[in-house]
């Protein structure tokens, strides 16, 4: 009798049961970590009718985005984060325009932002900017508060 044939489906049925083995090996560590600089453009700056946010110094996977929640403050002295204050927020990439309908007259601000990281919300520290008149201009910008 030919062995040939028996042979061969042997060595089929091998190679199609080391194919169809699951990968037990966990993915590649991801690493995430939302932004630890925040750089706000007033008008004048950016030329921008808005605060252009500008983030930095983060690690993102491939398709993550920043969301971004700005909290308006009723004065300098404030830092309400509440769910009750948030006055906007918009996901985008390290770059976005918070609208100036948004800060109103607002003399400061509060801005989280946050990254989705497998499956998880995670936050930024606080960035607090403070609106500071230029001399002799009418431009004014906003200055990073330090913590």
């Amino acid at each position: 009798m030919n062995k040939l044939p028996s042979l061969l489906l042997i060595i089929l049925l091998a190679v199609v049961s080391t194919d169809c083995k699951k990968n037990t090996e966990e993915p590649a560590a991801v690493s995430y970590q939302p932004p630890n600089t925040l750089v706000a453009k007033a008008p004048c700056e950016s030329n921008y009718s808005g605060v252009l946010l500008l983030a930095s110094d983060y690690k993102l996977g491939s398709s993550a985005q920043f969301e971004y929640d700005v909290y308006a403050q009723k004065d300098t002295i404030s830092n309400d984060i509440s769910a009750n204050n948030t006055s906007w927020a918009n996901a985008s990439n390290d770059q976005i325009v918070v609208p100036e309908k948004v800060l109103l007259n607002a003399p400061k601000f509060v801005v989280q932002v946050k990254i989705l990281c497998l499956g998880k919300l995670q936050s930024s520290n606080s960035f607090v900017f403070v609106k500071r008149p230029v001399a002799n201009s009418p431009c004014y910008v906003w200055a990073l508060q330090k913590q």
